[in-house]
């Protein structure tokens, strides 16, 4: 087979590769897994056989291409992820102890997918800091009112409040094992960096509109859904489903605070406002996606109940308002020894985080009826 033909299949190898590396991670599962190395294996395998015909070619009296010598002689430097993941794969083959925090380079991967991956975080208002941090916001406006003629103005000073934001922690704990270090070789920095993005995307974003901190309570982020201003919680009549009015009841809630709001929900949520109807005639297109309701955009979370008593179907509002304090970026250990027994490597990640609302009337709440006694 001439090299043209190998260089082909070798690229079309490594497309799937990638398709399959992002399908293992989703799922973890045997057959995943399997079908991930096979293809490695058949990339290797191409590998040596373009450098035997290359080699063959040489032999024959072939040229060499311009500048390939001094590739071939000067080694590949290596990157310091990839020089971090060649220690963790020689020290579960040796069984050898190793020990240490993946290099920034991981920690900045790491926090890239994980803005990538968040549906919620992006819509926030994010500050890097240090230790405690206060917003201050604005609170009551100034007050306009009529003036008898040469009569003096009445001073008024809208009161400025703090929003104290602390430091946080969120972790997780987690284990591989080391065969599966081993097949992956050097990519097992790409997992990592990839399952620890994912996970504390999701969690970020769940706490974002679920968290059950208060304002007396700063053990945890305050969530939108809990801390959203009384007024603008619309309850709905039925436990299990919603109506086009009560949508309509809970964005109008917003009044001025509409202009940069988004939605935030479940696909349950809108499956049920796809059907909702304006007499004969869906209010929706039964076969586009919804991306809009009133104007506003429409952000799907997984991170929503099944609706059913109390749930919460529904959170809008300017994000622009919730405000999260980034004081130390997801930061990853790896931990050999804890679970060497298994023949596993724990892998241990955590930051230092906060978040609340500084604005609670920018958000409004529809949440479902609470069940009959």
């Amino acid at each position: 087979m001439d090299k043209k033909t190998l260089m082909a299949m070798l690229a079309k190898v490594k497309a799937k590769i990638k398709e399959k590396f992002e399908a293992m991670l989703e799922s973890s599962k045997d057959e995943d897994i399997k079908a991930y190395e096979n293809l490695l294996k058949q990339a290797k395998d191409l590998e040596e056989q373009i450098a035997l015909v290359e080699k063959e070619e040489l032999d024959e009296g072939g040229t060499i291409p311009e500048g390939l010598e001094k590739e071939d002689k000067k080694p590949k430097e290596l990157s310091e992820r990839e020089k971090f993941g060649q220690k963790i794969v020689e020290a579960v083959s040796k069984g050898t102890s190793f020990t240490g925090l993946l290099p920034r380079e991981c920690t900045r991967n790491i926090q890239m997918k994980k803005e990538q991956i968040a549906r919620v975080r992006g819509l926030c208002t994010v500050h890097p800091a240090s230790g405690e941090y206060t917003i201050w916001v604005e609170g009551d406006d100034v007050v306009v009112d009529y003036i008898n003629e040469n009569g003096a103005f009445g001073e008024t000073t809208p009161s400025i409040n703090g929003v104290g934001l602390a430091a946080l922690k969120l972790g997780a704990l987690t284990k591989i094992s080391e065969e599966y270090i081993a097949d992956l070789g050097v990519d097992v920095m790409g997992y990592i960096e990839e399952k620890f993005a994912k996970a504390f995307a999701k969690k970020e974003d769940k706490e974002i509109i679920f968290g059950s901190g208060t304002s007396s309570s700063k053990t945890k982020l305050r969530g939108v859904a809990v801390n959203a201003a009384a007024a603008n919680i619309v309850t709905a009549a039925s436990e299990t489903t919603v109506t086009w009015v009560e949508v309509k009841q809970t964005i109008q809630r917003l009044k001025a605070y509409r202009g940069n709001a988004t939605i935030v929900c479940s696909q349950e949520f809108l499956d049920i406002v796809h059907e909702f109807k304006d007499g004969n005639t869906y209010m929706f297109p039964q076969a586009n996606e919804i991306k809009q309701i009133m104007g506003i955009p429409v952000v799907v979370s997984g991170e929503f109940p099944t609706l059913g008593s109390e749930a919460v179907a529904m959170v809008v509002g300017d994000f622009s308002y919730y405000h999260i304090c980034d004081r130390q970026s997801v930061e990853v250990k790896l931990l050999p020894e804890l679970y060497a027994a298994n023949g596993q490597v724990g892998v241990r990640g955590q930051e230092r985080i906060d978040g609340d609302l500084t604005v609670k009337e920018a958000f409004a709440v529809l949440k479902m009826k609470e069940a009959a006694a």
